[in-house]
């Protein structure tokens, strides 16, 4: 069979999910019911009537305070202190016809609207939870921007990685069960620190989810991305993370959060018998994408998710469409509707419960909706958490 030959099976099955996709791209909401910190009132993403808030002042000396930015499509910026790490920046955003028939390309005026006020050339280092293209699909530009970083990520994307970081790469495959810290430039530890819990990434429709497995052959890339298709980026094996901001001492927890990029069935990926003394969960950040898929089979997500984490506070994301351009206005990722995303806050609030204010909120006015158990933050958005 000549190579055209063998493509076509696959370019057949792309252009079927191609107009299935096309078809549910209206099968989507934008808007919630009742969001605490606008009076109660509903909230548009489409017409949120504020913009994202702007990075809280400096707090004074001696009290300090995780500072978070929601990028878009999962992705984080994490301060601490002098410390800061980046989770999965992702701003090119590509329509779907190119994501299942082009070949990959970045925007980098994107790239630099995204990363606009995030002091990059400081950052220690860039995580995903799996590989794919949302998720690690900016990563070589955004290294470019980051020279001190070091990149954590799966086996998969760390074969897809090699042509641009294969010297500062991590695997979580290669340090299971165990904490691993950050180190600065003479190897000396820093105050953040990571546990990878395996995983496994819901389905997107039904029980089938793109671009699966292990990248071709479980081997490096030897070529640049250009060279590949998007789904050549495999998402392999999803982990979600456990981060610790901890004290000068370096073991020391000051402040845990939780973070996924992707819906997980219950029972998988919660953390268990973590090595050290315990400290409680101050903020799950949490897919609110295919949610309900990974209730498929087991049912009840997130409320399992919660139920293990008991977290003081949840961070809603990777809810948007990006698939949309990033200038254009908000709303939620294809078979997300507004009915979902309700029965998404109502288990949060009947597991956490929100009737009162948990202190656990982001203390600074935020423009997405945000209560006392939940935020939901426009991409862009700054939120600045107490360290308990």
């Amino acid at each position: 069979m000549t190579e055209p030959d063998r493509r076509r099976p696959r370019l057949w099955l792309q252009s079927i999910l191609l107009a299935g996709l096309l078809l549910c791209l209206g099968c989507s909401g934008h808007r919630i019911r009742h969001a605490p910190n606008h009076h109660g009132a509903a909230f548009d993403f489409e017409v949120p009537g504020c913009s994202p808030a702007f990075r809280p002042a400096e707090p004074p000396p001696g009290n300090r305070a995780v500072d978070i930015r929601y990028l878009g499509s999962g992705g984080l910026y994490v301060g601490w202190g002098e410390d800061s790490i980046l989770l999965g920046p992702f701003f090119s955003n590509p329509n779907l016809y190119t994501v299942l028939l082009g070949s990959w390309r970045k925007n980098d005026a994107a790239i630099e609207r995204g990363l606009e006020g995030v002091p990059v050339s400081k950052v220690e280092a860039i995580f995903a939870g799996h590989s794919h293209y949302d998720h690690i699909g900016d990563f070589p530009a955004v290294l470019e921007r980051a020279p001190r970083a070091h990149v954590y990520v799966n086996r998969a994307g760390a074969h897809a990685l090699a042509p641009y970081a294969a010297n500062r790469t991590t695997a979580f495959e290669d340090h299971p069960n165990e904490w691993t810290w950050l180190t600065g430039p003479g190897g000396e530890k820093r105050p953040i620190r990571f546990y990878a819990v395996p995983s496994v990434h819901a389905p997107q429709i039904d029980h089938y989810l793109w671009a699966k497995g292990p990248v071709k052959g479980d081997t490096d890339f030897t070529k640049p991305w250009t060279s590949h298709r998007f789904n050549d980026l495999k998402a392999g094996t999803a982990f979600a993370l456990v981060i610790d901001l901890l004290a000068s001492d370096n073991e020391t927890v000051r402040f845990r959060f939780y973070y996924q990029d992707s819906a997980n069935p219950k029972g998988i990926g919660e953390p268990k018998d973590l090595p050290g003394a315990p400290h409680p969960f101050d903020l799950a950040v949490l897919c609110m994408a295919s949610y309900d898929r990974a209730s498929k089979d087991k049912g009840d997500q997130p409320g399992a998710t919660l139920d293990a984490l008991k977290p003081r506070h949840v961070l809603a994301t990777h809810f948007e469409d990006f698939l949309r351009p990033q200038n254009r206005p908000v709303h939620f990722v294809a078979l997300l509707t507004d009915a979902r995303v309700e029965t998404y806050l109502k288990t949060v609030c009947d597991r956490l419960g929100c009737e009162a204010p948990s202190g656990a909120s982001p203390t600074n006015l935020i423009c997405g909706p945000s209560g006392p158990r939940w935020t939901m933050p426009l991409p862009g958005e700054w939120m600045r958490f107490a360290v308990p």
